[in-house]
This record gives structure tokens, sequence and C-alpha cells, in this order.
């Protein structure tokens, strides 16, 4: 597995386009953006907001795509799905639990919950050389 995901892609105002990725970084997970953004996560907290923004993964729909394999038993995927209702297919991320099923949600706004949770934390916590 990819050490590496792919968890967004977006369009900047200036027509820049931006990637943000995750990593994983031991027991925590790294998401970084090319807009300059960087930060951990705990596993923890990225459950915490799978649970909340995911609804379980609908029966027969594989598991496939790129994979962030996390301690503990812990997965997140990236899935391009089409579902019936969508004019094209859409990226997911698809959180695995060890103690639970799969939980997907649309990939642009668990980023985006990340993201802020890393720009809530350095602002929270600037770095020392910022001091």
């Amino acid at each position: 597995m990819p050490r590496v995901l792919l968890l967004d892609e977006r369009i900047l105002a200036d027509g820049r386009h931006a990637r943000t990725v995750a990593r994983a970084e031991g027991d925590r997970v790294s998401i970084s953006d090319d807009d300059g953004t960087r930060g951990e996560l705990s596993i923890h907290a990225v459950d915490r907001v799978m649970a909340r923004y995911g609804r379980p993964l609908e029966a027969g729909i594989a598991l496939d795509g790129e994979a962030l394999a996390l301690p503990g038993g812990f997965c997140l995927r990236r899935l391009r799905y089409h579902a019936a209702v969508d004019a094209e297919g859409r990226d997911y991320l698809v959180w695995e639990r060890p103690d639970g099923e799969p939980l997907a949600a649309i990939a642009t706004m668990v980023t985006a919950a990340l993201r802020y949770l890393v720009l809530r934390l350095a602002a929270e916590h600037p770095q020392e050389s910022e001091a």
C-alpha cells in the first residue's frame, strides 16, 4: 500500500490546482496541501471526522482504489464511485475500521474538515519558531 494518499484536488481562485494528501507518520496522520497547509492529526481525530460525515458503505461496493494503512487496523481509502443519482462518478473517502463497518463520505467534504482541524491546531499551538 502507498504511504501517501491523495485526498482531494481542487481549483483555486487564481486557476491553479491544489492537492491535499495524507501520509502515515507512525501513529499519526500527516495532512499536507499544495497551498502550504501542513499538520498532523491523531488517528482518533480522523476516526471522529469520518464518524461524523461518513455513512455505511453500500453493500456490494468493492473496496478497491488506493489506500493508506494505519496502525490499529484502520485504513483510509480513496474510492471513485458513480452513484445512480450522480451525473458522473465522484471521489469518496472510505474509512475502514477494525470494530465496525466501513464508512464512506464525499472526499471534498472530509478533506475540508481535516484541513480545518490542521489549521485550527496550528493556530492554537504555533511552533516555537513562530513565537
